[in-house]
Parts: structure tokens; C-alpha cells; sequence
């Protein structure tokens, strides 16, 4: 599988310990059957404020953590990681109220960095917050997505899970462990 490091490991959510996207599903359950919402959330996307509504929405959300689906292979590994008393953060785009959700049900994370109503935690800003964190390179960074690839650079230890081939290749060689 590959050489892993006792690195920080940050888990991306959507596509990677989750199969699913979050804001597919809070679309579906708060947006569709509340279409007054939309004009609102046009707004706020079209004036840079996206991460102000996903706080809305995801205070808005109902859901049980327990009904999505997760990347078992993946999960199951995560709980061999941190047996070795490695660090697991779950970092994500999500909405922070959400995030915690999924982490208290997932029951492995020391800890959640998540969109906050003000910074949207993904690409470039997820990679930069990490680094603030820990240092450029002083952490590993597990994603899924093209997204991600504004991310790892930050990172000192590249892991792929569920990814498409346009993202491997654009990886090159770099990813320590790939998980299908």
C-alpha cells in the first residue's frame, strides 16, 4: 500500500471518508424543499460570501451521520492509523456544524477544521490553514478530488482515496498510498 509517516493526517470529507458530497446532500434536504432560499444563496454566491451560505444551510440540515456512506477500506485504515496514536484531523469545505456531526458519529478525528460562515476551507485556504497549523510539509493530507490538488502542496505526505484518473495523473508520482 505503501510508506506512511507519523505525520498529522487531515482527511478531506466529501468523496473521501464520505462517498458523497455534503452539499449535494444539504441541496437536496434544505434547498429543493424550500425554494425561497434560492435567491438568497444566488446572492450571497455571486458576491464571494460562499461560505456564508453554507453556515446557513448547514444549520439548517437534518441528517444522521450513520445513513451515509463511507469508504470502508478507507475508514478501516484511518482506525489502524490512529491505534498507532497518530493524529487525525478532518478537514473539509463542509460547514463546521456539519463536520463535527460526522466526527463525533465517525469517533476518530482529535480534531475539526471546517468552513466557519466567514472562510471556505477548501483549495489553496484548506492547504494554507493546515500550514499555519503545522508547517508546510509537517503534515499529511488524505483527498480525493481536483480540489485537492491546491492542497497537497502544502503537504508533506500524499494520500488518494476514491480519486479519478485525471487526479492521479496529475499527481504524478507524489501520493505515498492510493486507496481505490
Amino acid at each position: 500500500m505503501g510508506e506512511t509517516t507519523d505525520l498529522p493526517l487531515a482527511v478531506d470529507l466529501d468523496g473521501t471518508l464520505i462517498l458523497t458530497d455534503m452539499s449535494r446532500v444539504t441541496i437536496r434536504r434544505v434547498v429543493l424543499p424550500r425554494p425561497w432560499l434560492l435567491p438568497k444563496l444566488l446572492w450571497l454566491e455571486m458576491t464571494g460570501r460562499r461560505a456564508a451560505w453554507k453556515r446557513e444551510l448547514g444549520q439548517r440540515l437534518k441528517f444522521d451521520p450513520a445513513e451515509l456512506s463511507y469508504h470502508s477500506t478507507f475508514l478501516d485504515w484511518l482506525k489502524e492509523q490512529k491505534a498507532t496514536g497518530r493524529e487525525i484531523i478532518l478537514c473539509t469545505a463542509s460547514e463546521m456544524c456539519v463536520a463535527e456531526k460526522i466526527a463525533t458519529h465517525v469517533g476518530l478525528f482529535d480534531d475539526v477544521m471546517a468552513s466557519d460562515g466567514i472562510t471556505n476551507l477548501r483549495m489553496e485556504a484548506k492547504g494554507e490553514a493546515l500550514a499555519e497549523r503545522y508547517g508546510k510539509g509537517n503534515f499529511a493530507y488524505a483527498g480525493n478530488s481536483s480540489h485537492d490538488l491546491k492542497t497537497w502542496p502544502y503537504a508533506g505526505e500524499v494520500i488518494v482515496v476514491n480519486a479519478s484518473r485525471s487526479t492521479l495523473n496529475a499527481l504524478g508520482d507524489r501520493p505515498s498510498i492510493v486507496f481505490e
